[in-house]
Order: structure tokens, then sequence, then C-alpha cells
């Protein structure tokens, strides 16, 4: 059951993550039936699939769901925060439940508190429970309106000895796939005659939007008894009723009339059930629209890491080429590269995946947060549909949920205080997505109390950090420091002094940058920068003393060639001025302990991480380059000035430095 176990996973993964999305829509808006009527439907999707794959505890949990949305859904039940925070409370115990069966654990749940609240509900209702069998009867009871073509078309059939029913067909009360069973119903008795109607419609049997019930009028040659055994021959069926059609008395239609309807009866209620109620051609198309494919992520990784392999040996054969100047093989190789550059997109558009997988997660998140702190908060979310590495994405979540869990903590102020100040007793947070050349850019922001410098200042002394010469941009960076906090309450959310350096650590690992914006009772806004991929990037070469590094082209704004006399000393460290802005310089040979070569001339290579620009003083470029990035492993994953390293054509390895740890 290996195979299955892991498309279940997934696709009900899939279901869990609506059923949160649809449940926060619904809190939002408690009378909108559409919402209920998705909801109810995923829980069903939910349901049979735990079912069909001997999962019991959630097929059990989501049918007493199920019975709790049906009464939402036929109003009597009335949406309320207690129903939705019980609703909220499945879906926790279910992704748990998920997660153990993703794990291969098959541990025991206590369920029990649940489905009491659940029962309670269904108990609490003033209408009377009605049991199956009196709905039935209702329904039953309820005469099929039939339009004059239709009285015509049933009277004709009688008179060429047809037999006309009204068959009711009750399915078991856990169906698990009911839409199909009724297709089947369909299928089958359209075989020996014609169905000229149909109630619900065969759209709402296809999206199973019916009761555990439907009605058919049925023109057959087959006796009564002969119609039951067709049914009752398909699973899942608990009875058929099928009865003589009684209809009112028509007036008689001329003769030629008559003959006309006789010749188009089979034609005409043909073309009815197939153009307008055909479940069957429905699946078909379904199934057509489907062109999608799911493949295992590590045969992507597989397939990214034999084109990162070719990408080297291209550029090996082509410094072997230029070498020996070899015109002949110069051709071939011109062609090798085109190929091989298409094949290299490709495989990373068949990676890029939308970042609204890690945003998704936050809107449910923000609102248990908000409750628990008594705080009036809005998510808004823009730019979902970015799209970044899947390897970006996997390692995104963690700091995301810190910054959006300290605006929610420390940013968003208290109804009371937001009043005082004139503000809107509602809070917003802001997480925005967009692309921007080769980066991708997310800005989470917040209309909060903002940070004070003079009280980071404040406790970065206490804490011993030297805050002589820095302005209010640069103290207010120093909440990236290790250890730094200035919430002085330990809470279950906040305030521990973690968080914000790890967050700038992720950031770092992910050949990313973080920059902060701030001010005192406007809001904070944290802007970070990501490279849309992490495994082939355009680089450029440089030396510094004998050793060769490379630098990420997506970091560099400029490259300059400087003397000593430009470099000028400060009170606070080496700057540069460039177009009038003063650049803070930094001396890689000194940053990364390597030995110093005197020139008359250097180059200053001006980087960008985030906000804040800088100098890297460099001995000599060796020119621009398409290189892969190899991971430095785990011996070495503490090394903070490299993001990881790569293999040039000649074979030397080389160190991709991250300008982020530099400043």
């Amino acid at each position: 059951m290996s195979q299955y176990t892991i498309i279940f996973l997934e696709e009900s993964r899939e279901n869990l993550q609506n059923l949160n999305e649809q449940l926060l829509i619904l809190e939002k808006n408690p009378s909108s039936k559409e919402t209920v009527d998705e909801i109810f439907r995923v829980a069903h999707t939910l349901k049979g699939m735990a079912a069909t794959m001997g999962f019991k505890e959630m097929s059990n949990l989501t049918h007493k769901m199920e019975n709790i949305l049906d009464l939402l859904r036929s109003g009597k039940l009335k949406v309320n925060s207690d129903i939705i925070n019980v609703l909220f409370e499945c879906l926790d115990m279910l992704s748990l439940m998920l997660e153990d069966i993703a794990e291969g654990k098959s541990g025991e749940y206590d369920t029990k508190d649940l489905i009491e609240k659940l029962h309670k509900f269904s108990t609490s209702t003033t209408e009377k429970k009605t049991s199956a069998t009196s709905i039935t009867d209702e329904v039953n009871e309820k005469k099929i309106t039939l339009s004059e073509y239709d009285q015509t078309v049933i009277q004709n059939a009688r008179d060429q000895d047809y037999f006309v029913y009204q068959i009711s067909v009750h399915l078991i009360e856990n169906c698990l796939i009911k839409s199909a069973r009724a297709f089947l119903v369909i299928k089958n008795l359209e075989e020996k005659g014609e169905i000229i109607k149909c109630v619900p419609s065969v759209e709402e049997l296809e999206e199973e939007d019916f009761e555990s019930f439907f009605q058919l009028i049925y023109i057959t040659k087959e006796p009564q008894d002969v119609v039951q055994k067709i049914i009752l021959g398909i699973s899942e069926i608990q009875r058929v009723e099928i009865k003589p059609l009684v209809l009112k008395k028509i007036q008689t239609k001329k003769q030629g009339e008559k003959s006309k309807v006789q010749e188009k009866l089979k034609k005409s209620s043909k073309e009815e059930i197939k153009n307008k109620n055909n479940l069957g051609q429905s699946f078909t198309n379904r199934g057509k629209l489907n062109q999608s494919v799911r493949v295992d992520i590590q045969k992507l990784d597989d397939f990214m890491n034999l084109v990162s392999e070719l990408v080297i040996h291209r550029t090996r054969l082509e410094q072997i080429s230029n070498h020996h100047k070899l015109n002949d093989l110069r051709e071939t190789l011109e062609q090798v590269a085109r190929i091989t550059t298409d094949l290299q997109d490709l495989v990373l558009k068949i990676r890029m995946i939308p970042i609204e997988r890690v945003f998704n997660r936050f809107p449910r998140m923000v609102r248990d947060l908000s409750k628990e702190l008594d705080k009036e908060i809005d998510l808004v979310i823009e730019g979902e549909e970015t799209e970044l590495d899947r390897t970006v994405i996997d390692e995104l979540g963690d700091p995301l949920v810190h910054l959006i869990r300290n605006a929610v903590d420390h940013g968003i102020e208290s109804k009371e205080e937001r009043i005082q100040k004139g503000k809107d007793p509602k809070g917003i947070v802001k997480l925005i997505a967009y692309q921007e050349g080769n980066q991708a850019i997310i800005q989470i922001s917040d209309d909060g109390n903002g940070m004070d410098p003079e009280v980071i200042k404040k406790k970065a002394v206490e804490k011993g950090i030297s805050v002589e010469g820095l302005g209010e941009e640069e103290i207010i960076h120093l909440i990236f420091k290790q250890g730094f906090s200035t919430n002085d309450k330990v809470t279950d959310i906040s305030g521990r002094g973690v968080g914000m350096d790890v967050v700038r650590e992720k950031i770092s690992a992910l050949g990313g940058s973080i920059s902060v914006r701030s001010k005192v009772g406007k809001g904070s806004t944290f802007t970070i920068y990501l490279p849309l991929t992490l495994s082939i990037i355009q680089a450029l070469l440089v030396r510094v003393a004998s050793e060769t590094f490379a630098i990420s082209l997506g970091f560099i704004e400029k490259v300059v060639n400087v003397t000593p006399q430009d470099i000028k000393q400060s009170y606070n460290g080496e700057i540069y001025i460039y177009r009038g802005k003063i650049i803070p310089v930094v001396r890689l040979n000194e940053k990364l302990h390597l030995p110093f070569e005197e020139s008359k001339e250097k180059y200053l290579v001006i980087v960008r991480v985030g906000e804040r620009t800088m100098g890297l003083v460099v001995d000599k470029l060796l020119g621009q380059q398409e290189i892969v990035i190899k991971s430095l492993g785990k011996s070495l994953q503490n090394i903070r000035e490299y993001v990881g390293a790569t293999i040039l054509g000649d074979g030397l390895v080389t160190l991709i430095l991250d300008p982020g740890t530099m400043i």
C-alpha cells in the first residue's frame, strides 16, 4: 500500500489546508452557504480517502465532523465561534494523525472529548432528530415536476407498451463515493431503457450535492423485478423503491403530432440525458483535463544534480577548447552550451513552487495568536503566486513564523492601547512577496508600536554591546545579535532571546539577506531578499591574495578601481565615497585572515545586502561565470562567511562568499 499511502498523504495535506482556509472564511462570513458546502465536500472526500486506506480513527472523526457540517448546511445549526473552535481542534487532531501516518507510527488518539463536543452541538438543535426513513418518505411524497413535453413522451411510451417507473435509490449511510454509485445506477439502467428525469440533477449527483438518495423517471420494456435486480446488483445500495408513475390526464394530441413524438422518443430522451445530465461524459472530460503528473521530490533533486554536473563539465570542455584553440570542437560546444542552458532553465522551472505553499499556514496561526493575546488582527497576504526554488521554500517557513509571531506579539498593541493612540482597534499584519530581477523579495510589516532605538540601545549597553558611533538604522539592526531581546517577560510566543538571530542565519544560509525599517508608533517592516534558485547562479570570480572566491551577481551593484588614497579612515572604520554616498569598506584579506598583497591598484566590489551597501576590497577580477553551488557538508556548516563551494572548469574548488556576514 506504500505507493497509495504517498498519494493519500499528499492529497490529505491539501484537503486539510483547504479546510483550514475555508473555516477561516466561514468565521468571517457565517452566512455563506457556498463555504459550508465546500467544507462539507472536502471533509467528505477526506473521510472517504481515510476509510478506503483503512485509517479508522481519521475516518471516524471526519464522519462526526460531517454530521455537524450537515446540520450547518441544512440550516438546523447556526455557525458560531464555539463550533469553529471545535472544528479547528478536529483539524489539528487530523493533522497529528496524518503526520503519524507519514512517519509510520500507529498510536492511539484521545478523540473522546472532541467527539463529545461535536455530539453536544448535534443534540442542542431545537428540532427533533429526523430518522432516515422519515426523510425518505418526505422526499418520496414530493412530486417530481414534469414538463408538458415530458408528459407527452411518457404517455406515448405507454401507448407503445413501455413501463414507466418512478424509482427512489437509497445509498448506505457511510457510502464513500456517492457520485460513483449514482453513475453506475444511471449507466446500468440506460442499457435496458431510457432515463428522462433525474432529481437532483446529474450535475448535482456528480458534485455529491445530495443526501443519500435520488429519484429517477425511467422508461423500459423490463418488468419491475428486473429493474430492481439491476440496481441492487451495485454495491453500497441500501434499498430501492420502484412504483409505476401516476400522471394526471393530459389532453390527447393529434395523431400526426403523436407519431412525431414517438419517432423522437428514444433520440430526445438520449440527447437530454447525455447533453444535459450525462455523468459518465463529465467523468471522462475531467480525466482529460488532468494532465499533470506527481513526481517524487528525490527524483527532481537527482535530475538537478545531473544537470549541475553537466554544467561543470561543459565549462571544463570550453576551457580546454580555448586553451588548445580547437576550432572544430568550439562549434559543437556552442550547440552543447545552448542545449545545456535550455535543459538547465527547464529543470529550474520544474523545481519552482509558488510561495503560497508557505504562506497558507499563516492565516490560521495569526487567528489563533490573536485570540490567545486578545488582539484584533487582520493578516493581509499579497503575491502568493510568486515562485521560488523548492529548496528555498522548504527552509523559508521557520524564519517567517518567527517574524510573524514577533509582529503579532511585540508589534501590534492591545485594542485599548490602539484606541488611546487614535488607531483602528484592529491591527494589520502584511505579508507581501514579489519578484525583482533574479531575486524574490518578501516583506513582513505591521502597523503597531515600531521599535524604539533608545530602548534597543539601552538593552545593548546592558548586554555589553558597543553602540558608539552607530546611527538609528545600525542600532535597530542589533536585534539580529545572538540572544538579543527587548522583551523582559518570557512567554510561549516570544521573549526568550532566540528568534531574530536564527532568522538571519537561516536567510544567510539560503544565500539571501534581511533588513528592517521601523518608526516608533507607526510600525516595522522586515524585508527578506532571496535568490530564486540555490542550485546554479551567475557569479563574479575574484582573487584575494592567492585564493579565488566567487560572489553572486545578485548582490553586486558596481565594481570600481580604487587606489590606497581613495579609501578614507573614519572614526568607525574605513569608508569609500561613491557618488556622494559613504560606503563602509571591508578588506577581505583581513576578514578571511589572508596575507596582504602590495599593489598600486585594487578593486572595490560594491554589494547591496538588503537596504545596506558596502564595498569589498579584492586584489584581482577573474571574470563572470556560471557556477553550481555545492554544500560544504556537515563538518563545515558553521563557517558563516561562505554559502557553499563550486568546482570551476579547471577542477579548482572555489568558496562562494556570503556578503551578508561581512557587515
